[in-house]
């Protein structure tokens, strides 16, 4: 039983790489699934197996991604050294680590889900990233509560409102980062709108929340567009 699932496990990655490769290369409307099948040799029936749909497919890939950042987010969660402030700054840093490394995803991100005609499939990644990842930052917020640096009785309600509002300000951001200097800017304000949202949700003091500066937006807004 353990080498089978070993082997499904492999050829579902051995679909997700290959995908993401041409995805790539070709971009996401260009790459059939047919492209894909025939790339890896295999019949349509097999990837069938695997996936319903390239769309499917897609979302396995950002499943992948967003499990990376959990799994980043869950190693300052547990350390025991950091205070709360220090562990929402850190997993919002991680976050941002991991999205970068993983930028040629992102690029194909941006041109799939802010397509109006993807607006459910939009919707279904976001409540997916906040139903893995929510729970780890409600942990965060009640040690806030603990070292009464934060002041809130809703630490799982604060933790979810905090990424619904992050895929409203999603909406948004990702097409400033696509523009010009100025267009960062208006990027960096409403980055600094959102910290301070969250400062008031979580009851702590304004200025402790810090996601990025203006330097980390210019770049990750380069690193997008080249």
């Amino acid at each position: 039983m353990t080498r089978i699932i070993k082997k499904y496990d492999e050829r579902r990655t051995e679909f997700l790489n290959t995908a993401q490769e041409l995805f790539f290369t070709k971009g996401y409307e260009q790459t059939a699934v047919e492209t894909i099948i025939k790339k890896m040799r295999l019949s349509k029936g097999t990837f069938y197996y695997y996936f319903k749909s390239k769309e499917d497919l897609l979302d396995a890939l950002i499943e992948r991604m967003t499990e990376k950042i959990l799994e980043e987010v869950r190693k300052i969660v547990n350390r025991g050294d950091l205070d709360a402030i220090a562990k929402l700054n850190r997993a919002y840093a991680v976050t941002r680590t991991v999205k970068l490394e993983n930028i040629k995803l992102l690029k194909v991100l941006l041109k799939v889900l802010y397509d109006d005609k993807n607006l459910l499939f939009r919707y279904k990644i976001y409540r997916k990233s906040i139903e893995i990842l929510a729970p780890e930052f409600s942990k965060i917020i009640r040690q806030g509560i603990k070292e009464e640096v934060f002041n809130t009785d809703f630490p799982d309600e604060a933790a979810k409102l905090i990424f619904e509002m992050a895929c409203i300000f999603s909406e948004k951001v990702p097409k400033l980062l696509l523009g010009n200097d100025k267009n960062v800017d208006e990027a960096e304000k409403e980055f600094r709108v959102y910290e301070n949202a969250i400062e008031r949700i979580i009851g702590a003091e304004e200025g402790t929340v810090k996601i990025v500066n203006r330097n980390i937006l210019k770049d990750f807004s380069e690193k997008i567009k080249n």
